[in-house]
């Protein structure tokens, strides 16, 4: 069955709940930022941790939110266009997993009467069919509570799944409390639940802290669940990577690592040159046309979507790019949240920055900087050059060294600059101001005002000259070298 199959089958009958458990602060990670704000493959681990509760249709989507809450809930928010499926519960004090979700159980409508799934804000593996495969499991064998379970050759401090005499699950055992017999057990608990609504708001507030942590286990729900003759069923995968929580820094490579081979496979399947796939850092949102080359040390992330034939040397860094077809980027290009158009060449070393929109043949040069910067078709700024809050009509040349002088210190001010203009180097347009169409700047221009069409404009000083002058200036040189206040003294 495909994913999108089973994420079908999950959403029928009845309708799904989740609650996403990401308050902790991750005392491993030796940060003071909250755990899951901590980037994996471009993007925050809780950002990938939540996409397949969305997938699945969930809704709502309760976050539980402790350290750093608003900064969590900003970057949620800011990721998912569909931000009202989204509810945030505050855990103020951790207390444990039990606590945690007895939290989010106020953010759930009273009137819900489906299945809430259960999952974690630094489980990024996890994905959509998984999910739906336990909902599924769970609703046709009529389970009160069920779980994914694993077998571990070293179990080492995850909880025991003990079962009784007949197969059926009796209890999770944590680490901590289990008996020597118990830590035996190869069978444990992944911590991803489904459960009926009605029995989750009855039990959560009947689990108890009588434990070596003193906390407050969602893993004693089993218990409670067959102490009231319910049945409770651990659904067994083998997809042991997808449940690797992340707590420390190592972690957090290692499985970033993992998640960028895995995109770069793809890619490669799909018909993308990587030129050094152990160097290409693409994100996982990140859309690639056929025979486009990657050369090594660059990194894609975001939403960026690059067409087809485009060849980006390397060392480059792009985010939320759109890049039209047969462009060339070359070394050392910086991008974000621009477009470039077609047949565009951009570098080496040019610095696009957010705004920036490219209509298409464009050549953007060695050290040009541009923002919110629209820059009309076969226009060209080939080198040292800023342009910002500009306005570029069609097949215009901006010249060496010209820079757009917007800002006064308080407010930002538009140029600009109509088609098939020659715009010479060293030239300053101070804005705001207006520049028509077939129009020439002479070189070392000062632009401060609007210049009508067709015109030449220039603001040279008279040149002056001293003949003479340099063999006196090197003569005053000698002199001094000879007395001893020369450099070398």
């Amino acid at each position: 069955m495909s994913t999108t199959e089973l994420a079908q089958a999950g959403r029928d009958p009845a309708p799904v709940a989740a609650i996403a458990l990401a308050a902790g602060l991750g005392t491993r990670m030796r940060s003071a930022r909250a755990k899951v704000l901590h980037e994996l493959a471009g993007e925050p681990m809780i950002v990938a941790a939540l996409r397949p509760l969305l997938a699945l249709g969930a809704d709502p989507l309760i976050v539980v939110v402790g350290h750093q809450a608003q900064q969590v809930e900003a970057v949620v928010r800011a990721a998912f266009a569909d931000g009202a499926r989204f509810k945030f519960a505050l855990q103020a004090d951790q207390r444990g997993t039990g606590h945690a979700a007895l939290c989010a159980m106020d953010c759930l409508p009273a009137s819900f009467s489906g299945d809430v799934l259960i999952t974690y804000g630094d489980m990024p593996r996890l994905q959509p069919g998984t999910l739906a495969g336990l909902l599924q499991s769970h609703r046709q064998c009529g389970a009160a509570l069920s779980f994914i379970s694993v077998e571990l050759a070293d179990p080492g401090a995850y909880g025991r799944v003990v079962r009784d005499s007949g197969g059926e699950v009796a209890a999770i055992v944590e680490a901590k409390d289990a008996s020597a017999a118990q830590r035996e057990i190869r069978e444990i608990n992944t911590g991803v639940y489904a459960a009926r609504t009605d029995f989750l708001r009855g039990a959560l507030g009947a689990i108890g802290s009588d434990n070596a942590q003193g906390e407050y286990y969602l893993t004693d729900l089993v218990a409670i669940a067959r102490g009231r003759g319910l049945a409770v069923k651990a659904i067994k995968t083998a997809r042991i990577g997808e449940f690797a929580g992340i707590n420390s820094r190592e972690e957090l490579a290692a499985v970033s690592a993992e998640i960028h081979m895995e995109i770069n496979r793809r890619l490669m399947a799909s018909g993308v040159t990587l030129i050094d796939p152990a160097t290409a850092y693409i994100g996982a949102q990140v859309e690639i046309g056929t025979d486009t080359v990657i050369g090594p040390n660059v990194q894609i992330l975001g939403r960026s979507k690059i067409g087809s034939g485009v060849r980006i040397d390397g060392t480059a860094w792009l985010r939320d790019v759109v890049i039209g077809d047969r462009s060339y980027l070359k070394i050392g290009v910086r991008a974000e949240s621009c477009r470039i158009g077609e047949d565009c060449e951009v570098g080496p070393f040019a610095h696009l920055r957010e705004g920036t929109e490219l209509e298409g043949h464009n050549r953007i040069g060695n050290f040009v900087e541009t923002k919110k910067a629209h820059i009309g078709r076969g226009t060209k700024a080939s080198h040292l050059s800023y342009l910002g809050d500009a306005r570029v009509g069609r097949d215009t040349n901006v010249g060496c060294g010209v820079i757009t002088v917007n800002y006064d210190g308080y407010d930002k001010h538009p140029t600009e600059i109509g088609d098939r203009c020659m715009v010479g180097c060293d030239t300053q347009l101070i804005a705001p101001v207006k520049v028509g169409s077939d129009v020439y700047i002479a070189s070392g221009t000062t632009v401060l005002r609007d210049i009508p069409d067709g015109t030449l404009a220039m603001s040279h000083h008279p040149q002056r000259e001293k003949p003479g002058w340099t063999a006196n200036w090197h003569k005053r040189h000698q002199k001094r070298g000879q007395t001893g206040s020369g450099a070398g003294s």
